[in-house]
Formats: structure tokens, C-alpha cells, sequence
């Protein structure tokens, strides 16, 4: 009996036919922890301010659930990536990008919408505050990297470098480039600083700066990670004749309309953010300005560049992870096995349980730091650091979870985009420091007096209401034998000691300043008669950071408890 192939039996509606994915949601309104960041972090605001912030940023995660996730994905097919043009028709030598026009209207919508400069839209009558722009940040990274997040980053970093210690003639040259509204150049800030003999030793850099008689300066040498090259860069060298490393502003077009003396070599095959260019870089007598004081140019880098850099990496890191989630949980929706819904399986709802629960415990330690960073805490010293190595660590291991919950189909690029924000989180844990290095700076900043004291005093603010409420005392238990345990590994351990296990003292500090947070956000709730569902965040990290994650759940805690599974599958 003959019939159509569509009515083949293996080809008829099963579970997930009717499974879109996420497109067409607004992230924002989809993100409560990220709503409440922006809720308590701008409860000083004017109300007028507060709500163009809230609208601004809403608008945004429309956008980012829409239109820029629809272009992430088509930019990311093959044939749609960047790449290198090293001349023109007729022979000249152009060394330019030649990116996607998917990539290009991404970049557009996000530097339009004012996602890094919105200060400079002249209808914006607020302050652009640091909770206002890293919500945007966050949101952005809910796509992966996508080409604009790594762009974003250094565009940040410039534009902060250039307020703070441009000169006036380069503020006015410069920020209408990479800040201004009617600029054509999306992101397009560079940062050049790795070379071969390695990135996070700056001061082996063996490019070398000349003064010239104009008083610019002339750099040769060599660049291994040029990373979004592009119409305007930072980088770095050693002025001739000196071991002091210099930070210059290199154009990428002189004065004159020439292309400024640099050779593109090749394009790095790099495993993951390959929406944006990275490139190998040759510098022959490129004519760069002094960026800041020309001998303080590692202090200028880190302060400006790196730390702008580690901040993006911590919550883009998060919000790669919350998208994970997300996917993980709508397909669970649709998903059947063995004649049962996967949901109904216990050892599935353990699994997105504790990836919720490790997710939004590093939303909340993020926006922390944020907030820590604008006001200058000194204990942004260990924070930015702590969230770099950790956020990013944590993102790959929850991007990884949640492609195992798809099964098969976790691991195929055009069904969901979870292999993408896998590889794009493992490039986090490497970018600005790997993890030896960025627990190695975080030890370093632990033994800092004045800035361990602030840490201390962070979290004894963070812990002052605790006492008396009866429900917290396990977790404020496990709080304070952590930080005793922090502290011994701080003040009794040889250096020796220390230094081999920088690693496992990192990790002590985040589950300290992790439990922290989550007694401060369950005990804030308490005292405002809010339902207390933070309270089954803190027992369930409690659980994870006492037993381990891979350990069995106990059966008098929050993961047999149907309340707090309903709280954390519909979160």
C-alpha cells in the first residue's frame, strides 16, 4: 500500500513538536533575580529615574529575546563569520573586517539602544548608573557572546579610560567615535596586549614605543591576541630603552587618511566568541598617543581595562548560564521518556534545581560586586577578582549540565544555542587571567590588610540581622565555620601552602561571600513580610556547599520538599 512519505509513522507529531525554544520572550520579565538587583539597587532612585531605568532596560530584554537573538544565530552559521580583507580591488593594503550584515545590525541595535553609552544620548536625562548598565550587559550575554558582548567589554573599558585619563583633545577626537550616538562604529574598540611570550605578564611585553619629535609615539613589534580589532585600540609596550610599560590610543586611520603601520597576519580559530574577530597582529612603526601617564601604564591598564573587562566576564558569565537554564527548563516542559514526562523523573529536578540554585546565587554575589565597584569598596578588590575565576568556571559547568538535560539534541548547534554558550563560557574562564592566575591575584588581594578588613566588614554587614531567626541557622552556621576556616587558611597557613592551593581558597571565599548574600536577600524579605522563597536558595546552597555537588540529598531537606521544587523549576 503506497502513501505519502509525510505520512511515514516515524515522522508524525511526538513531544517536542510543538517545542519553539525561547524566542519571542522578553528575558527581562523572565529573570526575577535579575528584577530584583535592579529593584534594590535602585531603591534610592527618584521614581521618575527608576522607571525610565526599568522601561530602558525591559525594552532591552524584548530585544534581546527577539530580534538580537534571531540575528546571534544567523550570524553564527558558516559563511556568516568574520573576516580578514587584506586589500582592496586594486591592491591596496586595507587590512580591515568584513563582518555579516546580520553581525553588523546586531552591533547597531545594541549600541543604539545605549547598552554602553546611553550617558551620551542626549534624551536621557538621568545618570547612567552602574546597575542600569550591567543589566544590560547581563541581558546581552543571554545570547552568548554573540559577536557584540567581548566588543561591548572593551568598548566600556575605552570609554571609562578616556574620561578618567584621556586628555581633552582626545575625549573630543575619541568619544564621539565609540560613544556618540550618530557614530557608525558599533563597538569597535579594540584591546591589544597579549604577545607570545604570554598575556597575563604584561612586562615581558617586547614591543618596544619610540617618542617621536611630534610627540606621539612609534610602536614595532608584535600582538598574539588582537581581540575585536577594529577603529580604535588600547595596547601596550615598553618605552625604548626602559623595562616600563607604556599604554597607548592607536587609530586605526592616521590623521592623514593612511592606514596606520600595522599588518594583520591571520585570523585566530579560536573555539568559541567567534561572532567577533580575533587576530595576530604585526606593528611596523605604528604611530600611537600616550594613554595616560606614560609610566603608569600597567597601573592604568588594570584599573581601566582589565578590571572594566573582569566585571563583563563575571556577569556575562552569569547570564550565559541563566540562559542555559532557561533552555534546560522550557524544553523539560515538552520532553517525555519511558512514557513520563522527564519532570517527573527526581533525579532531573535535583539537576535543574541546583543549576537554578547556582545561578542565581551568582547573579546576586555579581550585582553585589558591581555595586561594591561603583562606590570604590576596597572590597571590590577580591570581588571582581573572585567573580571573574568563579562566574565563568560555574557558567561552564551549568552550560554543560544543561545540554546533558537535552540529551542528543543539547549537543546539535541549530537546535538550541547551548553548545555555543558552552564554548563561549570556557573563553571566559581563559580571557583576562586564567583561573591559576586570577586566584593567584585574589590570594594576593586576601592579604592585603586594609582590603581583607573591607571584605570582613562587607560580610559582617551583609550578616548583621541574622541573629534570632530560628529558620537561618543552618546556613549561618555553615556561614561562620567557612569563614573560620577562611581565616585560618589566611593567617596560619605557610605561604608555600597557600600558593598550591590558591584554588580551593578561592573557591572557601566564594562560598563565604555566597552564603553571605543569600542570608542578607532571605533575612531582607523576613523583615519586610515578603514570602521567604530565598530561603530555600540559602538551604539548598548550604546543602550543596556541606555535602558537595555531586552528593546525595538528604530527605529532611529542601530538595524533597515540593514547595521549594516548585520554587526553583518555576524561578
Amino acid at each position: 500500500m503506497s502513501h505519502h512519505i509525510s505520512e511515514h509513522p516515524s515522522l508524525q507529531p511526538f513531544d517536542i513538536s510543538e517545542y519553539k525554544g525561547l524566542r519571542g520572550k522578553n528575558f527581562y520579565d523572565m529573570d526575577p533575580a535579575l528584577q530584583r538587583m535592579v529593584d534594590r539597587y535602585s531603591a534610592t532612585y527618584e521614581p521618575a529615574h527608576k522607571q525610565a531605568m526599568v522601561d530602558h532596560i525591559r525594552k532591552y530584554g524584548e530585544l534581546v529575546g527577539g530580534i538580537l537573538d534571531e540575528l546571534t544565530e544567523e550570524c553564527h552559521k558558516e559563511g556568516k563569520y568574520g573576516e580578514v580583507v587584506k586589500y582592496d580591488r586594486t591592491g591596496k593594503r586595507i587590512d580591515s573586517i568584513k563582518y555579516s550584515e546580520e553581525q553588523k545590525l546586531s552591533r547597531k541595535i545594541s549600541y543604539d539602544h545605549g547598552v554602553v553609552n546611553l550617558d551620551f544620548h542626549p534624551e536621557w536625562r538621568f545618570e547612567f548608573t552602574h546597575i542600569h548598565r550591567y543589566a544590560l550587559t547581563y541581558l546581552m550575554n543571554l545570547n552568548g557572546e554573540g559577536g557584540v558582548a567581548c566588543p561591548l567589554a572593551m568598548t566600556d573599558g575605552m570609554i571609562l579610560a578616556l574620561k578618567k585619563i584621556g586628555t581633552e583633545q582626545q575625549k573630543n577626537k575619541y568619544l564621539p567615535l565609540v560613544a556618540g550616538k550618530g557614530s557608525n562604529s558599533h563597538f569597535m574598540a579594540g584591546q591589544y596586549v597579549t604577545e607570545r611570550v604570554g598575556g597575563s605578564n604584561v612586562s615581558a611585553n617586547r614591543t618596544i614605543a619610540k617618542k617621536l619629535p611630534n610627540g606621539k609615539w612609534e610602536l614595532t613589534g608584535e600582538k598574539w591576541f588582537c581581540s575585536n580589532p577594529g577603529d580604535l585600540w588600547v595596547t601596550t609596550a615598553k618605552m625604548e630603552g626602559t623595562n616600563t610599560v607604556g599604554m597607548f590610543l592607536v587609530p586605526r586611520i592616521k590623521d592623514n587618511g593612511e592606514l596606520n603601520g600595522h599588518h594583520i597576519l591571520r585570523k585566530k580559530d579560536i573555539i568559541g566568541s567567534r561572532g567577533k574577530i580575533t587576530v595576530e597582529i604585526i606593528y611596523d612603526k605604528v604611530e600611537a598617543e600616550e594613554f595616560g601617564r606614560p609610566g603608569h601604564g600597567l597601573v592604568n591598564l588594570i584599573r581601566y581595562i582589565i578590571k572594566t573587562s573582569r566585571l563583563h566576564v563575571g556577569l556575562g558569565s552569569c547570564g550565559n548560564a541563566r540562559r542555559s537554564v532557561m533552555e534546560a527548563s522550557e524544553y523539560a516542559k515538552y520532553r517525555t521518556a519511558y512514557g513520563k514526562k522527564i519532570l517527573e523523573f527526581p533525579s532531573f529536578v535535583k539537576t535543574l534545581a541546583e543549576m537554578q540554585i547556582l545561578q542565581t546565587a551568582n547573579c546576586f554575589v555579581n550585582f553585589r560586586s558591581v555595586a561594591l565597584a561603583e562606590k570604590g569598596d576596597e572590597a571590590a578588590e577580591i570581588t571582581v577578582l573572585l567573580l571573574k575565576y568563579k562566574s565563568s568556571s560555574q557558567a561552564s559547568y551549568i552550560t554543560q549540565k544543561a545540554i546533558l538535560t537535552l540529551g542528543g539534541n543539547g549537543i546539535i548547534g541549530d537546535f538550541s544555542p547551548l553548545p555555543r554558550l558552552h564554548n563561549d563560557s570556557i573563553i571566559n574562564e581563559t580571557w583576562e587571567g586564567t583561573h591559576l592566575i586570577i586566584t593567584d591575584h585574589c590570594l594576593h588581594a586576601l592579604q592585603k590588610p586594609k582590603v581583607y578588613a573591607a571584605f570582613q566588614t562587607l560580610l559582617d554587614e551583609l550578616t548583621s540581622k541574622v541573629s534570632g531567626i530560628s529558620e537561618l541557622e543552618t546556613v549561618y552556621s555553615l556561614f561562620q565555620t567557612k569563614r573560620k576556616e577562611l581565616e585560618h587558611c589566611l593567617k596560619e597557613e605557610s605561604k608555600e601552602w597557600k600558593d598550591m592551593n590558591r584554588v580551593y581558597i578561592a573557591d572557601l571565599t566564594y562560598n563565604v561571600l555566597v552564603l553571605a548574600e543569600l542570608l542578607e536577600q532571605t533575612v531582607h524579605d523576613i523583615k519586610e513580610n515578603l514570602p521567604t522563597k530565598y530561603l530555600y536558595f540559602a538551604k539548598g546552597y548550604t546543602e550543596m556547599v556541606r555535602d558537595g555537588l555531586e552528593a546525595p540529598r538528604q530527605k529532611d531537606g529542601v530538595f524533597f520538599d515540593p514547595n521549594a521544587l516548585k520554587t526553583f523549576l518555576s524561578f
